[in-house]
């Protein structure tokens, strides 16, 4: 009966208590610290949307049905759950952290501040009878406020009343809580932008749009943005065309066994992941192309191509001479961070890896997203992975290639079979 009770009060904290005020602001700028206006700035998930003033600054509030993400991975590799009455938190390295418990109009009920290894601590939730409850968990810079709907007292350890909370809760509009959503910010003539927000209650960020290059129109019309890095003008986003640039159709293969056989009939492809049909989707990630298609020369519009190995190898040492690499050193490959976005890329806790803290992601502003591949027909590692093909083969079955992984902190040059699925980059001609 207990395990039955545990599991509603589950099922009930979804679905219950879960209207939020998101109120959310900070400021808009360039590279060289000047406030821009009339940038569109949009909450993804939660619906809501401002444009930034003259002096930059936005604010997005409102109403919100927020989806409380009791898994929630945060920066600093930082998680907190509540599961079978104990709040488990898994912690990337020995921290101090402070858990603070408030009832749903803001009254702190306890404090607690512990010292807890690297790895998984569990705490158990002192009894608090029927109804909704708050828990506030920090460590240094990062907090995340925790729902828990009891549905009856159960027995556990108390914790310790203190005093001080940073998080402390005036009123119920004001209870903050854990959220996965993402902010887009849009104007023309600069970078797309997007960066996760884990809070529903968060004040201060700060924004830098990078101008853009160039954009370039595919032959379906699709437009994409680009960037001057070093003397290369480069695409920052994966290219989407599902037509040559002399208006022939690319094949999409779908099947699975038809993918694979591509090895040996040559026959260009393209897929998007999954076989998706969602547009969102499609737009973010691109499609997947085999080499095979690379190799017809006719993805680019006129004026671009796909880049050779010696053009991804110039990519990579500019990269590297001028400060790209996490350390801040300029010898060595270490500027997988750098050319990675700020959202969708799985965590990790590699120090210098893609996946650890993606807020300071993407300063080359490249924006590579884990937009995954296909192999052998099956798809692998989206949110994990982005590849791409160079124009250079190695011989009659490979050709190089260049790819980003979550867990590591450099960018990877291998060479891989020409059925391979891949994402697509352009070079503007010289």
């Amino acid at each position: 009966m207990y395990l039955i009770k545990s599991f509603l009060a589950g099922l009930v904290a979804v679905s219950l208590c879960n209207a939020q005020s998101v109120n959310i602001s900070g400021m808009v700028k360039d590279t060289g610290g000047t406030a821009i206006s009339g940038a569109s700035v949009k909450l993804e998930l939660g619906g809501q949307t401002a444009t930034t003033g003259s002096d930059g600054r936005f604010n997005l509030s409102g109403p919100s049905e927020i989806k409380l993400q009791m898994n929630k991975t945060l920066p600093q590799s930082f998680t907190a759950v509540i599961k079978d009455n104990f709040l488990v938190v898994n912690l990337g390295s020995r921290s101090i952290v402070e858990i603070s418990s408030y009832t749903i109009l803001g009254k702190t009920i306890s404090v607690v501040r512990r010292t807890m290894h690297a790895g998984v601590n569990s705490v158990a939730l002192s009894p608090k009878g029927t109804g909704c409850f708050f828990y506030c968990v920090k460590t240094g810079n990062n907090k995340v406020m925790i729902k828990n709907i009891s549905i009856r007292e159960t027995s556990g350890q108390s914790i310790a009343s203190m005093h001080g909370s940073s998080c402390t809760l005036a009123k119920r509009a004001k209870v903050a809580v854990a959220i996965n959503d993402v902010i887009a910010v849009t104007k023309t003539g600069y970078l797309n932008y997007r960066t996760a927000i884990y809070n529903s209650d968060t004040s201060g960020i700060d924004i830098t749009m990078i101008v853009t290059t160039d954009t370039v129109k595919d032959a379906d019309g699709n437009t994409y943005h680009a960037l001057r890095i070093g003397n290369q003008v480069w695409t920052v986003e994966n290219l989407r065309v599902t037509k040559y640039n002399d208006g022939a159709a690319i094949p999409n293969i779908t099947k699975n066994a038809t993918w694979d056989s591509c090895l040996y009939t040559k026959v260009d492809a393209y897929c998007y992941y999954n076989n998706t049909t969602n547009g969102d989707s499609i737009e973010k990630y691109g499609a997947l192309y085999n080499w095979h298609a690379v190799a017809t020369n006719k993805l680019a519009p006129m004026g671009w191509h796909v880049p050779s190995d010696a053009e991804w190898n110039t990519l990579q040492t500019y990269l590297i001479t001028n400060g790209a690499n996490w350390d801040g050193t300029t010898t060595g490959n270490k500027i997988a961070k750098s050319m990675a976005t700020k959202t969708d890329w799985n965590t990790y806790t590699g120090t210098g890896s893609i996946g650890k803290d993606l807020t300071i992601n993407n300063r080359s502003g490249f924006s590579a997203l884990p937009a995954g591949n296909r192999f052998s027909g099956t798809f692998f590692d989206q949110g994990n992975f982005g590849g791409w093909w160079g124009a250079t083969e190695t011989d009659a079955s490979t050709a190089w290639d260049r790819s980003l992984y979550y867990g590591y902190d450099y960018l990877r040059k291998t060479n891989d079979v020409k059925r391979y699925g891949l994402s697509v980059r352009l070079v503007k001609d010289n």
